[in-house]
């Protein structure tokens, strides 16, 4: 599992996985590799590419960190994750696979195809990936 993970970032720690259904529920964290003092913790649902016939799901513990650096004005500052798209709620490589998927059919019947195989993602998120592709092109 912990392979699986390495693909995505090479700090992402491994810390449980569940089954449940057809979904692989896959616990992580981020190693903390700065003395900073923590502010808070969150866990994000994240959806990725399948492992084996079972869609994933990465329940990813997010951080918050006071700031120590005075020239920024804020409290605290969030955990930098490199590996998520712009939604933040998939991976950059679940972002690609579906544009690879849905290159020469309607958005519609990609749909059905990624919620049965894949990752529950709606014709319009699909939709919206494909417009924010065309723009970088």
């Amino acid at each position: 599992m912990q392979k699986f993970l390495n693909q995505l970032d090479e700090n992402l720690l491994f810390i449980k996985n569940e089954l449940s259904e057809n979904t692989l529920k896959i616990y992580c964290e981020l190693k903390q590799i700065e003395d900073k003092s923590v502010h808070s913790r969150k866990i994000r649902v994240i959806k990725d590419i399948p492992f084996g016939q079972y869609k994933v799901e990465l329940h990813f513990l997010s951080k918050k960190y006071f700031n120590d650096n005075d020239d920024i004005n804020q409290l605290t500052i969030a955990e930098e994750v490199s590996f998520l798209g712009t939604s933040k709620r998939r991976t950059k490589r679940l972002d690609d696979y579906i544009l690879n998927a849905c290159k020469e059919t309607s958005a519609i019947g990609c749909e059905r195809f990624i919620r049965e195989n894949i990752a529950d993602v709606s014709d319009t998120t699909i939709l919206r990936l494909i417009k924010k592709n065309e723009r970088k092109n």
